[in-house]
């Protein structure tokens, strides 16, 4: 026959100490999971903006010389015009 003794004080404070410790250690390491998390997001976000700034210079520097190239292009079809309209006869050959 078994009897339910109710806990003395004691062991219910020993219980809810323990409870408590076990919390305790649970809250830190979410914490610690939380700025590690945090930690890894800035540096994301640092990496990604470098990124984005790099691309952006990038474009610039390819519209720069598209506009370089396509000049360079309008003066040689300007060129090689010039040169049928000499050949032909204003333009007739």
């Amino acid at each position: 026959m078994t009897t339910n003794q109710p806990e003395s004080t004691e062991e219910r404070f020993n219980r809810l100490e323990s409870f408590f410790a076990d919390i305790s250690e649970v809250v830190i390491a979410q914490s610690e999971a939380i700025d590690s998390l945090t930690t890894n997001l800035n540096n994301f976000a640092e990496q990604t903006t470098r990124n984005i700034n790099a691309l952006a210079e990038q474009a610039a520097a390819d519209r720069q010389q598209a506009a370089i190239d396509r000049q360079a292009w309008q003066a040689e079809i300007r060129r090689i015009w010039e040169y049928l309209l000499q050949q032909g006869g204003n333009g007739r050959l």
